[in-house]
């Protein structure tokens, strides 16, 4: 005797499978995977700690991923935001205990060169003023050229908080030069 679905469908009937979950994770993380790095590693500076961050993130992505919801986002966006808020969580645990001026320059670099400054070392100095989120910010707008709409998008703000934040950050960091 056929199935109730067999005889709705006919028994020629082919269904096309969708993957199991496990595999489509398996999948989007390949797809991601650099640009998830990448995104930590110019933040951190650190390959290692930048490793452990993204490594947290994409666990902590594998437990929810049943919360995800491609209308909302893409994979890659909702994990960058899940690892913005482990490398917060990094950053609270490991506070920095030295000066600026004793953290190797290559630290301080992004190692993609992108967002070249007239005088790199000036603005890395700059924005070791900063605390975290306001370097993350700043970071994000002046040296990958993200628009204040997609930032707040990325890091679940209002732009107009951007905006505000992004300001009082350029203010820290000419206080910080004399200007």
């Amino acid at each position: 005797m056929a199935s109730a679905s067999e005889s709705e469908a006919g028994p020629t009937a082919t269904f096309r499978r969708q993957p199991s979950p496990e595999r489509e994770f398996e999948r989007l993380y390949r797809e991601s995977y650099e640009l998830v790095y990448n995104y930590v590693r110019c933040r951190m500076g650190d390959d290692a700690a930048a490793e452990d961050v993204v490594a947290e993130a994409y666990l902590k992505a594998a437990r929810s991923f049943g919360k995800f919801d491609p209308a909302r986002a893409r994979f890659s966006t909702w994990v960058i935001s899940i690892a913005s808020n482990c490398m917060r969580d990094h950053w609270r645990r490991n506070r920095p205990t030295s000066c600026i001026d004793d953290v190797p320059e290559n630290r301080l670099a992004c190692p993609n060169g992108t967002g070249e400054v007239a005088d790199r070392d000036l603005a890395d100095r700059l924005l070791g003023v900063l605390d975290p989120a306001e370097r993350e910010l700043v970071v994000m707008k002046y040296r990958e050229g993200y628009r204040n709409v997609d930032i707040a998008a990325d890091l679940g703000m209002n732009a107009s908080t951007v905006a505000t934040k992004l300001a009082n950050a350029l203010a820290k960091m000419r206080e910080a030069r004399g200007i």
